[in-house]
């Protein structure tokens, strides 16, 4: 008890050091926890993004379309039969479903060429799973076997590729496309909305047409890439999909069902997260080695003190479980300030957010985030780096505390 109570005084007797030691881990906590929010906040919404605005929750495809849907290739189709689409519509939790034909094309405004993104859509069905309603800043969403004058085809497309081709609702593209038999064919197309979107992806690559449309020009006769389903909550969608490929195998044997987390967007954006988690850690270890040469420097500067606790009869273990419950509760200290700072930081990231819109562009860095990134709880970071910090502040102070109280009393008090 006598050298818990003589611990706990060092801590108010040597107030600078443990203030300074207090702050760096305070500081190191505080920094971790408002990037662990940022990060969790990004990776969520890139999530929500690509969901949202590109895949849905679920995707059925062939196998051999999925190994290659990079490419978007036009072989290994699928037809959206009725059987098939009865089938997708009875899984648990279903919303809606949507069949789409992706393919690669070149646009042009006559003037300028642009690679983008062709996807045949059925306006009415596509809006059961991903829904651009409110998202548009001209115009609006065609109709299904929706034509215009001359064979055109109307088209919808995002705000950024507007721009790059300056135009607008009313004026007229042309898009280059090859079909399933390697044969050019174009594709003529009147603007009937633009949108902007927070998914950089929909808002410059991508250009919607009807579907029988884009199957005509691109001879896949009733044939289409994907059925895209939503569902009522994204973290069924894996159990989901194991039901729902099993069903489907008396369909057609074919045919593989996946899972929102399964795509290679989202496997990208997971694995930047747990690289930028690398290098949080990495700044923890910073900070720890700044508290280890605290602690080393306290102990230097405490020699006499020790030497004469040793010669009042205290043993070496007594000296150093005295310095290691000093510094275990300046890491205490540390811990709690840092976790009370977090808690008022993630909590300004969660409801007023960081806005990167006028800074970088998330886009070529893997992010699919527009405009403002929240930030998210995380209990469990503010448990693991709290305890991080008195764990560093323990483990740190044992080899100093063991060095100086190891040194003979007499040495220790004139050290010269």
């Amino acid at each position: 008890m006598f050298l818990t109570k003589l611990a706990l005084k060092n801590l108010a007797r040597h107030r600078n050091r443990t203030l300074i030691t207090a702050s760096i881990i305070a500081f190191a906590v505080f920094f971790y926890l408002l990037l662990d929010s940022l990060i969790g906040g990004m990776t969520e919404m890139s999530y929500e993004m690509i969901i949202n605005y590109e895949a849905g929750h679920l995707q059925v495809v062939t196998e051999e379309y999925w190994e290659e849907e990079e490419k978007l290739p036009l072989k290994n189709l699928i037809t959206p039969e009725p059987e098939l689409m009865a089938v997708v519509k009875n899984v648990p939790g279903y919303l809606g479903s949507s069949a789409e034909l992706n393919f690669q094309a070149m646009v042009s405004n006559g003037v300028n060429e642009l690679p983008v993104i062709g996807r045949g859509i059925n306006p009415q069905d596509f809006s059961g799973v991903i829904n651009l309603t409110d998202y548009f800043v001209e115009g609006e969403m065609f109709h299904a076997g929706e034509r215009r004058a001359f064979g055109v085809s109307p088209a919808v497309i995002g705000k950024r590729l507007a721009d790059l081709l300056k135009v607008q609702t009313g004026d007229y593209l042309t898009l280059l496309v090859k079909d399933k038999h390697e044969t050019f064919n174009t594709i003529e197309l009147e603007i009937t909305g633009v949108i902007y979107t927070g998914n950089p992806l929909v808002n410059a690559g991508l250009v919607y047409i009807p579907l029988d449309v884009a199957q005509e020009a691109l001879a896949v006769g009733d044939q289409v890439s994907k059925v895209l389903v939503r569902l009522e909550n994204k973290n069924r969608a894996p159990g989901v999909a194991k039901e729902l490929a099993g069903q489907l195998q008396a369909v057609n044997p074919q045919l593989a069902v996946y899972s929102w987390d399964q795509l290679e967007a989202v496997t990208v954006a997971g694995a930047k997260q747990m690289g930028n988690r690398l290098i949080m850690t990495i700044i923890l270890l910073i900070a720890a080695i700044a508290i280890i040469n605290t602690v080393i420097l306290a102990a230097l500067e405490r020699m006499e003190e020790i030497g004469m606790m040793k010669a009042m009869g205290l043993q070496t273990k007594e000296v150093i479980y005295t310095f290691v419950l000093e510094s275990t509760g300046i890491g205490v200290l540390g811990g709690i300030l840092g976790v009370l700072l977090g808690l008022a930081g993630v909590g300004v990231f969660t409801v007023v957010g960081l806005d990167f819109s006028g800074i970088i562009d998330m886009a070529p860095y893997g992010i699919p985030v527009v405009g403002t990134i929240y930030g998210v709880w995380n209990p469990f970071s503010f448990v693991t780096v709290f305890a991080f910090g008195v764990i560093v502040s323990l483990f740190s102070s044992i080899l100093p505390a063991y060095w100086a109280a190891d040194k003979d009393p007499i040495k220790a008090i004139y050290p010269r």
